[in-house]
C-alpha cells in the first residue's frame, strides 16, 4: 500500500528524576531522502547511530527530527551540596590568601558564589551505552508515530486515487468507443474544404481522395487510447506495491499527461473533447497528490 511522505511522531522517556529524553519528529515531501537531525552538545556524539537509524527506516522525503532533556518544572527537586567540591575550593582559598598574605576571611557568602557546588537530583549520570539504548527507544516510539500517520494518510489518497482511476477509465471507455467516428469527422472536414476549391484549382481525384484518407488515418485516436489505458493498469499495480512507488507513479502520469494532449489535439468529436479534458483534469489532480507519495 502506498504512504504518504507527510507524518509527525513524538515520545518522552525519564532519564532522571525530574528529567525526561524527548523526541519530536517530522516528515514532509521532498524529491530525496533529506535528513536534518538537531541535538544539544552533549548528545552530538550519538548522531551518527541516529542518522542511521532513521536512513532504514524511511526511503524518501524530508526528515526532521529533534531530540532533547527536559526538565519537569512542575515536579520538586532536591538541592544538595556537592561537599568535595566545596572543600576543594576552600582549601585552594586558604593556601591562595596564605601565598598572597591576602587578608579577609574564607566564608560562606564566597563559596556561595561558585554555583557549581550545588546540584539537583535531576542531574543525569548515566552511561554513553545506557542513553544510546534510551535514544534508540524514544526515536522507535517516535518513528512508529509518523509511519501511523503516514500510512494513514497514504490509505485517504489510496482511496481517492481509486475514484479518479475509475472516472479515467470510465471516460476512456467512452471515447474508444466515439474513436471512429472522430476519424469520420476529419475525412468530412477536409472534403469540405477541398471541394470548396475545386473550382479554383484544377485537381486528381484519385490522389485527393488518398490524402484524404491518409490524413484522416493519421488522425485516428486509437493508440492513444491503448497507451492510455496501459498507463491506467500499472499505475493500479503500483498503487498495491509494497515499495516506495512516487517516482515511478509521477513518471507514469507524465507519459499520461502526453498522451491525452495527443488525443485532445486529434479530436474533433464534441464528447471526446469533453471527456478528454475530464482525463486531464484527473491526470493534474493526480499530479498534485503523487508527490506527497513515498
Amino acid at each position: 500500500m502506498i504512504q504518504s511522505m507527510t507524518g509527525f511522531g513524538t515520545a518522552n522517556l525519564e532519564v532522571a528524576t525530574a528529567s525526561s529524553l524527548c523526541c519530536d519528529m517530522k516528515t514532509l515531501n521532498h524529491k530525496f531522502l533529506d535528513i536534518i537531525i538537531s541535538l544539544p552538545k552533549n548528545l552530538k556524539q550519538f548522531e551518527p547511530a541516529i542518522m542511521k537509524k532513521l536512513k532504514t527506516s524511511f526511503e524518501r522525503g524530508r526528515v526532521e527530527i529533534s531530540l532533547y532533556i527536559e526538565s519537569d518544572k512542575s515536579r520538586k527537586q532536591k538541592v544538595c551540596i556537592d561537599y568535595e567540591k566545596a572543600k576543594a575550593y576552600y582549601t585552594q582559598f586558604l593556601a591562595l590568601k596564605e601565598e598572597l598574605g591576602i587578608s579577609g576571611d574564607v566564608d560562606i557568602d564566597l563559596l556561595s558564589n561558585f554555583r557549581d557546588i550545588f546540584v539537583t537530583n535531576n542531574v543525569i549520570e548515566i552511561s554513553d551505552e545506557e542513553m544510546l539504548d534510551k535514544l534508540n527507544t524514544v526515536t522507535d516510539t517516535a518513528i512508529e508515530g509518523v509511519l501511523k500517520m503516514r500510512s494513514d494518510e497514504g490509505n485517504a489518497i489510496y482511496s481517492d486515487f481509486q475514484k479518479r482511476i475509475a472516472n479515467l477509465k470510465g471516460n476512456l471507455s467512452f471515447i474508444k468507443e466515439e474513436a471512429e467516428k472522430n476519424v469520420c469527422l476529419w475525412r468530412e472536414k477536409i472534403t469540405k474544404n477541398i471541394n470548396a476549391l475545386k473550382d479554383i484549382v484544377a485537381m486528381d481525384n484519385n490522389r485527393i481522395e488518398q490524402e484524404i484518407l491518409l490524413y484522416a488515418l493519421k488522425s485516428d485516436i486509437t493508440e492513444e487510447c491503448i497507451r492510455l489505458e496501459n498507463h491506467i493498469v500499472q499505475f493500479e499495480l503500483f498503487l498495491d506495491s509494497d515499495t516506495p512507488v512516487g517516482k515511478k507513479l509521477n513518471f507514469l502520469l507524465q507519459e499520461m499527461t502526453r498522451e491525452v494532449t495527443t488525443l485532445l489535439a486529434k479530436s474533433l468529436h464534441d464528447e471526446i473533447l469533453k471527456k478528454g479534458m475530464s482525463i486531464r483534469e484527473e491526470i493534474e489532480h493526480l499530479r498534485e497528490q503523487v508527490y506527497n507519495i513515498e
